[in-house]
């Protein structure tokens, strides 16, 4: 309560500060021109799955202008996510509060930037920061945010709500002449990364095994994304009996437990819980070496996109729709369950995933299974 309460003060403060500035120095900025673009400072500061949806905006931004320096701005605890993007010059950390605002805003300024152009943001002073970095070239869908009058070049998007993720963000960057011919999301994992999976896979006896990866669940605010414990349980004992496969469960902390009870329930065989054990660099690596991954809308079905090599099949719930946060731009290599409303029910997070029976999953993955060479027992 007091924590929403801060958040509360600290929107209302840069509002109205904001919008009285707005009112003294306007932002109005003329044509964009692209041949005058030295510098752009992007800004992607959301979730692991934002911001990879983000990526091939950002591509487009580097593919257009390659002479110039792109910046990004990003949330430091998606540092992780940017600083494995090629198509960056220079990462940039924000955080929420007062210091960091004033050293980025100071920071920024010195940086002449040409162009601001905001993908996506969580945090309420992200709009200020771009209006005092260029108040008369920013370029952002006042759809985000209550500040839209700090956007010198709005996109409007009338049908944000029903356009895929990474769709949304490369409208953004077309105002400003940005395109890209592939649509596919940006994360490159790094050769010593690569070895250092290796190296575990290989103590774990499982080095050059077909392996399958199960990401248990997400994180606690997309709970009704779940699927129920004892679902893995099922598909993960019929996927055992049925192929040669290595079973790797993924999760972060939050998932210990569900990824013990999946363990449990599974008992003797080729299962391996990584649980809470990788960091989000050492699961992409990992990813790199599955040939399938199964997942609910979560950082990591995103991260199993962008990594490439991994087949994902996607369970996602009808409230958050596939049309919007599922595989886009790679033709028929990812699958997607989606979860259907029952008839007469608008989508909501009330509708519970475990009306995707585990029969229809295990159908698709051994479909998945066929089609990257995994024989049978």
């Amino acid at each position: 309560m007091l924590n929403r309460l801060l958040n509360r003060f600290v929107f209302n403060l840069f509002f109205y500060i904001f919008k009285v500035a707005a009112r003294i120095a306007p932002p109005v900025g003329g044509e964009l021109d692209g041949t005058a673009f030295k510098r752009i400072l992007v800004i992607s500061s959301a979730g692991i799955g934002d911001s990879l949806s983000d990526s091939p905006a950002i591509r487009a931004v580097k593919e257009t202008y390659p002479l110039a320096c792109v910046t990004v701005l990003t949330h430091k605890r998606r540092a992780l996510v940017a600083s494995h993007n090629p198509y960056i010059d220079e990462l940039v950390l924000h955080k929420k509060g007062l210091i960091s605002f004033i050293r980025n805003a100071l920071y920024l300024r010195r940086k002449a930037f040409d162009l601001v152009i905001v993908l996506r943001a969580n945090d309420p002073d992200i709009w200020p920061l771009a209006y005092l970095v260029n108040r008369r070239a920013v370029v952002s869908c006042p759809v985000m945010t209550r500040m839209g009058f700090l956007i010198s070049h709005p996109v409007i998007l009338p049908d944000w709500d029903y356009t895929h993720g990474v769709e949304q963000t490369l409208d953004i960057v077309r105002r400003a002449g940005a395109e890209t011919g592939d649509k596919g999301m940006v994360y490159r994992v790094t050769d010593d990364e690569l070895r250092d999976i290796d190296e575990k896979l290989r103590r774990m006896g499982i080095k050059g095994r077909n392996l399958v990866a199960f990401q248990v669940g997400g994180g606690r605010r997309g709970g009704y994304r779940d699927w129920g414990y004892a679902n893995y349980v099922e598909v993960g004992r019929r996927l055992l009996d049925e192929f040669d496969v290595a079973l790797l469960l993924t999760g972060g902390r939050d998932n210990l437990d569900k990824a013990r009870r999946i363990e449990d329930g599974l008992g003797p065989g080729d299962i391996f819980n990584l649980a809470g054990t990788l960091s989000l660099a050492q699961t992409a690596a990992l990813l790199k070496r599955c040939r399938a991954l199964m997942s609910t809308d979560t950082g990591i079905m995103h991260l199993g996109f962008a990594v490439g090599d991994v087949d994902v099949l996607c369970l996602i719930h009808c409230f958050n729709p596939a049309s919007r946060v599922g595989p886009y731009g790679y033709g028929d290599r990812h699958t997607v369950i989606q979860l259907a409303p029952p008839d007469g029910m608008k989508p909501s997070m009330s509708i519970s995933m475990d009306m995707i029976r585990p029969e229809a999953v295990f159908e698709k993955l051994a479909e998945i299974c066929v089609r990257r060479d995994i024989g049978k027992r």
